[in-house]
């Protein structure tokens, strides 16, 4: 801590970043997250999946997995107590996350040190990746402290928009790249691998996550050309933690304990409980505990179904995931920052909530065998002979007979409806943290909301893990009935769904000071699609000059 506050000290804090020198901190905060968004693009989603299926992990292993981001937020409130007593922020950042990212060389390092599949190498990777996201959590509360601090809450939502806006084609190239490497290593099948190919897939996953610790890396080290910042109060500072207790009394070690413990009891009242009496703090934490069920009791399973049940290839899992949903996301980031400006947080949450619904329906009916169009065959089969005749092969065939096209064109459905709604979720989330931020005590409640939200990712995890585990036999023998055949990973879907209608209540009843009605947004959002789609219609009729008729004579006269 003392080294956190000299190296800072040393570089002469800024009390405010304004004109040329926020814009330039601003260009260097957006160039550092599209090296970062690497990292996460290859840290994530089917990579991960494939891996831990690889050292050996159960049901309830992958349920733990999900619940690990969430029971490591409790380094928050260390966190919080650290930024309390210094009022600093930026090398608490800097060497928490650099050492959370680097840790993914350990995880790399798995399959070198250790037996696969194997308890240990589970275990291994279950500590490891836990403690890689305790230190990410340490660093959380100092970089929302650090960016309330230097950005203008005016243009938040614009500008975290614009940073997303612009790191997304780099997502887009990493995604294209994992999918060539991934469908070599795998040759097209990841679901049945032959003994052969697992030790090339296993280390090319783990030079893919050497790769992204050099990438994250990068990004946190970036942050050190910004300036740290300290904001003014005009009144005098008072700690929002406090420990004022009398000298322990007693002999022996007993009431050494006794002291401990209400130490730490009067810790979590002040760093859990007294938050709570904010209405705000309470609706927003209940709404995000609710959805943060909703996310992991199903988080890994989603990628499971696609890749051991519907037949889906590495690479074709990460581009749905990884591409489509982004790319998709693109269309309305820059709208949602606009929304947020001007008609508030809490209407952004609701439909952005709202939507993702159908981002879940359509895992419901997507099968293996789930017919397609045969003009999608004959197209795709028609280009790849053509294409493969250039290259000498004009035997080439892109999409052979049993290939879950049906499927695939089923899951786009939810990659786009998700793409477009947890975008507007996660902008609104992070502008209501960073409203959280400017207030007194503001490291306290960002903590604060992460652990109070997380206990519902960590319900999550267990519940969909134990659901899936208890219920594994439905993989060999599905429930059928109609066009839907479901197995153990559909059910923990049926939770999320249930869990994300009822997130939505919670927003219903939030106060947000300065937001505009739902409604109201809507009947705005409607009309201003209309009127584009309107214009693009006629486009056409324009350009050869239908409605271009003279004026009336009495116009002309005037």
């Amino acid at each position: 801590m003392m080294s956190w506050r000299s190296k800072t000290y040393d570089e002469l804090p800024a009390l405010a970043i304004r004109g040329p020198g926020l814009r330039r901190a601003l260009r260097v905060a957006t160039v550092a997250w599209m090296y970062g968004i690497v990292w996460m693009t290859c840290t994530t989603g089917a990579p991960l999946m494939q891996f831990c299926q690889m050292v050996g992990f159960s049901q309830f292993a992958f349920g733990l997995l999900s619940a690990i981001p969430f029971i490591a937020t409790l380094g928050q409130l260390v966190a919080a107590v650290i930024i309390d007593r210094t009022g600093l922020a930026k090398y608490q950042f800097l060497q928490c996350f650099t050492v959370s990212r680097l840790l993914w060389l350990a995880i790399a390092a798995i399959p070198l040190l250790l037996p696969t599949p194997s308890a240990p190498a589970v275990a291994a990777m279950l500590l490891i990746y836990g403690a890689s996201y305790f230190l990410a959590a340490m660093g959380m509360p100092a970089s929302l402290t650090w960016f309330s601090a230097m950005i203008p809450r005016r243009i938040r939502g614009r500008y975290f928009a614009r940073r997303w806006l612009m790191a997304r084609p780099i997502q887009i190239i990493a995604v294209i790249v994992l999918w060539v490497v991934l469908d070599w290593a795998t040759e097209h099948n990841a679901a049945y691998l032959p003994p052969h190919l697992r030790g090339r897939v296993l280390w090319t996953i783990s030079a893919i996550f050497a790769v992204a610790a050099v990438f994250g890396t990068a990004d946190i080290l970036l942050f050190k050309r910004i300036r740290e910042v300290v904001r003014t109060n005009d009144k005098p500072f008072h700690p929002s933690i406090e420990f004022n207790l009398p000298p322990p009394v007693g002999d022996g070690m007993v009431r050494y304990v006794a002291y401990a413990i209400s130490c730490c009891r009067l810790a979590l009242r002040q760093l859990l409980i007294d938050p709570l009496g904010d209405r705000v703090f309470r609706h927003y934490v209940l709404y995000g505990a609710t959805l943060a069920f909703a996310i992991a009791v199903s988080g890994p399973f989603f990628y499971l179904n696609a890749l051991y049940n519907l037949g889906f290839s590495l690479g074709i899992t990460q581009f749905l995931f990884m591409i489509v949903s982004p790319a998709i996301g693109l269309i309305g980031v820059r709208q949602w920052g606009k929304l947020i400006d001007r008609w508030g947080r809490r209407p952004v949450l609701i439909v952005g909530s709202a939507g993702t619904w159908l981002s879940i329906l359509p895992w419901f009916f997507a099968r293996h065998d789930t017919p397609a169009p045969q003009f999608v065959f004959d197209a795709a089969n028609y280009l790849s002979s053509h294409i493969g005749a250039l290259f000498g092969s004009p035997d080439f065939v892109a999409l052979p007979p049993g290939t879950p096209v049906g499927a695939f064109l089923l899951a786009l459905l939810p990659a786009l409806f998700g793409g477009i709604a947890w975008t507007g979720i996660m902008l609104g989330q992070n502008n209501v943290l960073l409203g959280f931020a400017d207030g007194q005590g503001r490291s306290k409640y960002i903590a604060a909301s992460s652990v109070l939200i997380s206990f519902g990712g960590i319900a999550g995890g267990l519940v969909g893990g134990l659901v899936a585990q208890k219920l594994q036999y439905l993989q060999a023998v599905p429930l059928e009935f109609g066009i839907f055949r479901w197995n153990q990973w559909h059910a923990t879907f049926v939770i999320s769904l249930v869990g994300r209608m009822f997130a939505l209540m919670w927003l219903l009843n939030m106060p947000d000071p300065g937001a505009s009605r739902t409604r109201e947004m809507l009947r705005y959002v409607m009309t201003a699609a209309y009127n584009n789609l309107t214009y693009i219609a006629f486009t056409p009729l324009r350009a050869i000059g239908w409605g271009r008729g003279e004026r009336p004579r009495g116009d002309r006269d005037a």
